[in-house]
């Protein structure tokens, strides 16, 4: 899920945010929540907002993904915009990518994925094989992208057909889809979640 808490907002803004943490992790499942609020998590030392959104964070025991600057000005520098999760182990990597468009950078984070077969045949997979992935070269390709013509359209559904179409080339690139002939479960007496 989404969140944005605008800037110079009230303190009690955080009463619904810390609500809505507390009915997902009630619900024993994984999530992923990333946004901008507005909370220089980089600050030397926090100013009164910033100081609630790691309790928040500790008491429900999530991970902040983002560790770079995600908004950078000629004047300041600031980590504000941020992917906090309870599973961290799931996630392959994440990051910062500055690609220009406006003063705040896109952040990211790629999930481990597994694909869970029924039968007892073979079958054929197809995977993202992030072994050798180069967060340096994800960044470089998507910064050499020409993102300026995504402005040339007046349609938000257009817009995002074409931003992702941009996104996804430098995905294939940095990290090609895989194909590999897989034998399924030699146990099909134990579910496939009791295995992990």
């Amino acid at each position: 899920m989404t969140w944005y808490r605008p800037p110079d907002s009230p303190i009690d803004l955080f009463r619904p945010f810390e609500e809505l943490i507390g009915k997902l992790d009630s619900e024993n499942i994984e999530y992923y929540v990333l946004g901008d609020l507005n909370c220089n998590m980089a600050a030397p030392k926090f100013d009164n907002s910033t100081n609630i959104l790691p309790n928040i964070v500790e008491v429900y025991s999530l991970n902040q993904l983002i560790t770079e600057y995600t908004r950078i000005t000629a004047k300041s520098s600031t980590l504000i915009d941020l992917i906090f999760t309870n599973t961290p182990h799931r996630v392959v990597c994440s990051g910062v990518s500055h690609i220009g468009i406006s003063d705040h950078s896109s952040v990211y984070a790629f999930r481990k994925v597994s694909i869970e077969s029924t039968t007892n045949k073979h079958t054929t997979l197809r995977y993202r094989k992030f072994k050798n992935f180069n967060s340096d070269h994800f960044r470089n390709d998507t910064c050499q992208q020409d993102w300026s013509n995504i402005q040339n359209y007046s349609d938000p559904n257009l817009m995002w057909a074409a931003w992702k179409q941009l996104f996804l080339g430098c995905v294939h690139k940095d990290a090609p889809l895989h194909v590999k002939r897989a034998r399924t479960s030699t146990s099909p007496w134990i579910t496939p979640y009791l295995k992990k």
